[in-house]
């Protein structure tokens, strides 16, 4: 099985939704306009449009700075052979939507034991956060752990993955049901349907008439 993992804070959000709501956005506009003619009052609609696509830049340009942090660490080249002990999850709560509900963003961080070969000693670092649940990908604890220059940040590369998804895990006796997100209707499905439901409506308005 191959398969890139990257933190959270690596990872680019769900930009493709804004975008095409940003599409839609504008040609509902450019019909307005085509039927009606250019009006004063859709200034500030074609304003809020740039909203979306502000906010996409924006997820975008915060990815690729931690990514860029990500592969400094890996090219200045201090990394060792680590052991992956445990698993720890945290929800990090945050508010979301116009109503402010509290809601929590669970992500997954593997702790993993180096040695120091001079000293012998052994010390435990934590990674960063994932939303995916990396453990359950892993056929050995074996892993290469890169420091970055300031010593504080951990990167963790060279995963031996499982070749297949229903071969036995390094922690599949260790974690228990509830440990994962197992409700049905994740994030990525709301984000398909959210996709399927805008194309859709892009298709209706072209074709429409």
């Amino acid at each position: 099985m191959k398969k890139t993992f990257r933190t959270a804070e690596e990872e680019i959000g769900a930009v493709t939704p804004l975008f095409l709501f940003s599409v839609l956005w504008y040609l509902s506009l450019l019909r307005a306009m085509t039927e009606g003619g250019f009006q004063p009052m859709l200034i500030p609609f074609l304003a809020a449009g740039l909203l979306p696509l502000v906010s996409t830049v924006n997820e975008i340009r915060r990815a690729m700075f931690y990514r860029k942090q990500r592969a400094d660490a890996i090219a200045w080249g201090h990394s060792e052979i680590g052991r992956i002990r445990g698993v720890t999850r945290q929800d990090v709560p945050y508010y979301s939507g116009k109503n402010r509900t509290l809601r929590y963003r669970r992500t997954y961080c593997l702790q993993v034991d180096i040695m120091d070969p001079s000293t012998g000693v052994v010390h435990t670092i934590e990674s960063g956060g994932y939303r995916k649940p990396v453990h359950r990908y892993l056929a050995s604890d074996r892993v290469r752990v890169y420091t970055d220059r300031t010593g504080w940040k951990y990167y963790l590369e060279e995963f031996q993955l499982k070749k297949h998804k229903k071969d036995p895990g390094i922690f599949d006796q260790q974690m228990p049901a509830e440990f994962e997100e197992m409700s049905f209707g994740g994030g990525r499905l709301i984000q398909i349907i959210f996709i399927i439901v805008i194309v859709g409506m892009i298709w209706s308005m072209i074709f429409s008439g």
